[in-house]
């Protein structure tokens, strides 16, 4: 309905079946509990309710209230092929659409302007796909003085399609590399879009400007290679996001189980090549978040 009707109204009915959908499940996990009980001990409707309907309340209203918080950590990285410091700073599935709307795009704005990077990197899902967006709403990204580069997500290409997301890019500084590299001063960032097929995202990175002369940067939404395929193609840093750090129990738990790096900053063996995979500054579903956080990360990279 959002897809067809972008109002005020089937937004608001959106995020009411969306917090719906969320008491839901919690409230189904405790029923399991519920009936394991029951089934060893009888509880009286007094015990059932407290076992049942309180619990999945309060874990409920924690994961809700904790999607609204964003945090903001700091990672300094040692990369031997750096030639000078960098500070960039990472975001990833914003998710914008129904939920999550031009106030979230300007406070997220705000604190990016505050850690004053060289550049900004968005690694996938800007938008969610659920509804078209007008371009105003990425319109408080031009208060942002440094370049601000960005690779598709599966909720970007497969959910809203290339043309839509260009529509919507227009008016705004936000460079899309969709299978692309680009020098930015010694730094190669190469922005791949999202492959359901390893060997898909292999074939478009081997064709890639990937040069032995500067600090490669790879933009690709999922944590789909390991540091060592990485370092293989002399990526020094893989900057991306995709599973949301799993962002509530139990929700988006599948996510992490493909991939190996789910969520936080790994290095190689050797300390040539990293990898830092987003929680993402926004959620998908639900509006919930439970051993999770949505964060921005500002990256010091020094030699």
């Amino acid at each position: 309905m959002v897809r067809l009707y972008a109002s005020l109204f089937s937004r608001i009915i959106y995020y009411m079946v969306s917090i719906y959908w969320g008491m839901l499940i919690y409230h189904f996990l405790f029923s399991i509990v519920f009936l394991i009980i029951n089934a060893i001990h009888k509880l009286s409707k007094t015990w059932g309710l407290c076992v049942l309907f309180i619990p999945s309340m309060l874990l409920f209203l924690y994961g809700f209230i904790s999607s609204f918080v964003l945090t903001v950590t700091t990672l300094d990285i040692a990369i031997p092929d750096a030639r000078s410091n960098l500070s960039v700073v990472h975001l990833s599935d914003l998710h914008l659409g129904p939920i999550y709307g031009k106030s979230h795009v300007s406070r997220v704005v705000a604190e990016v302007k505050r850690l004053q990077p060289d550049i900004v990197v968005i690694t996938g899902d800007l938008l969610d796909g659920s509804m078209k967006i007008e371009p105003d709403v990425l319109f408080p990204f031009n208060e942002i003085e440094a370049d601000i580069y960005f690779s598709l997500g599966n909720h970007d290409d497969v959910f809203l399609g290339l043309e839509e997301v260009e529509r919507t890019l227009r008016g705004s500084k936000i460079v899309l590399l969709n299978d692309e590299a680009v020098m930015n001063n010694d730094v190669n960032i190469i922005g791949i879009g999202y492959r359901l097929k390893n060997e898909t995202l292999v074939n478009k990175l081997v064709n890639l400007n990937v040069t032995y002369d500067a600090l490669n940067i790879l933009l690709y939404h999922a944590p789909s290679l390991t540091l060592d395929e990485l370092e293989g193609y002399n990526i020094q840093l893989h900057l991306g996001g995709h599973t949301h750090g799993g962002q509530s129990f139990p929700l988006y738990w599948d996510t992490l189980s493909p991939f190996k790096y789910v969520r936080g900053l790994r290095t190689s063996e050797t300390g040539k090549t990293h990898v830092h995979i987003s929680e993402g500054a926004g959620t998908a579903g639900p509006r919930l978040r439970m051993f999770s956080r949505s964060t921005i990360t500002l990256l010091n990279i020094h030699p």
